[in-house]
């Protein structure tokens, strides 16, 4: 059966950060986690490791999240840019090199899309941050610039995985 089931919004699941100095982990452990979400697989979790407290959004919270991003403003010809972007970092660079101006900027567009996109579901999924009520702007204050992309994409990744249940979650 090829049907995806959703998960109750109504329930909540903490999750931790695997670039938090407090949790140790391999590539292979890491990609595990991301991918499950099941926190044993770590190689250790310090007791000083930020937990998040995350909900599974619905299809209309999802939908809701995208409309306030710019879904129905975002450029289409960014989005298609985007997923024929190749994925080998020097690769992609020289091919985004020689796209002319307009793609260039239609492709920036939909990026800074994507972005918003990945802030609005965190906002709806958001619950609390180590026990206290959590909030988007609180992970925009998180320093260095690349802590903060990675609690951003890592967070995305699990509220995506608990909101849409694939085969083996049936």
């Amino acid at each position: 059966m090829a049907i995806n089931f959703l998960t109750s919004t109504n329930t909540t699941f903490d999750v931790v950060v695997t670039a938090d100095i407090s949790v140790t982990c391999t590539d292979d452990q890491r990609g595990q986690y991301l991918n499950t979400g099941d926190i044993r697989v770590l190689e250790d979790v310090g007791k000083e490791a930020t937990v998040f407290t995350l909900r599974p959004l619905g299809p209309a919270e999802r939908e809701q999240a995208e409309i306030r991003a710019g879904a129905y403003s975002r450029s289409e010809l960014g989005r298609l840019l985007w997923v024929e972007a190749p994925n080998d970092p020097r690769e992609k660079a020289r091919w985004h090199h020689k796209l002319p101006i307009d793609e260039r900027e239609a492709y920036a567009d939909y990026e800074a899309y994507i972005s918003r996109v990945y802030l609005e579901m965190i906002r709806e999924s958001l619950v609390s941050i180590d026990g206290q009520p959590g909030t988007i702007e609180m992970i925009q204050q998180i320093r260095p610039d690349g802590m903060r992309v990675t609690t951003i994409t890592e967070l995305v990744l699990h509220i995506q995985r608990a909101s849409l249940v694939g085969d083996e979650g049936k």
